[in-house]
């Protein structure tokens, strides 16, 4: 079973939690824990731990972080080195969360890791680019090449 904690400075979490919800409901094995200035990477660490206790089981944990460096990448890097099979991902965005939470339980764990890479990059895009992409294909279309 693959499990999931996303975790970020401020309110980016519970944010993308709301997000997620509105999108495809509320989600089994998947924690969101919040960052705020008030709280310590100690206290950030017992929540970590807390979250990994309560899933059923323990092993198979994605963490997806919001920043490279930050300290919830920092602590939840620290915490995955303690586990059987862990993984902690940085950049993490909505559609990331989206294809990852819809697949997660089909998924072996490392093509589940796959999958938030391949599909938060896939997440980046620039509307120009795409129209001229589709633009492009639509005229090879019409002329019958």
């Amino acid at each position: 079973m693959n499990n999931m904690i996303v975790l970020g400075h401020g309110q980016f979490a519970s944010g993308l939690q709301y997000a997620l919800g509105q999108i495809i409901g509320e989600q089994e094995n998947v924690v969101f824990l919040n960052f705020p200035e008030s709280k310590s990477p100690a206290e950030l660490k017992q929540e970590i731990l807390a979250a990994i206790e309560s899933f059923d089981c323990q092993s198979h944990i994605l963490f997806c972080c919001d920043i490279l460096g930050g300290s919830p990448f920092r602590v939840a890097s620290l915490v995955a080195k303690n586990l059987v099979k862990s993984e902690v991902i940085t950049g993490t965005n909505l559609q990331m969360l989206v294809e990852c939470c819809m697949e997660k339980d089909e998924l072996d764990f490392y093509e589940l890791v796959e999958l938030a890479i391949c599909s938060g990059k896939q997440g980046i895009v620039k509307l120009s680019e795409q129209l001229a992409n589709t633009k492009v294909n639509t005229v090879q279309q019409d002329d019958g090449i």
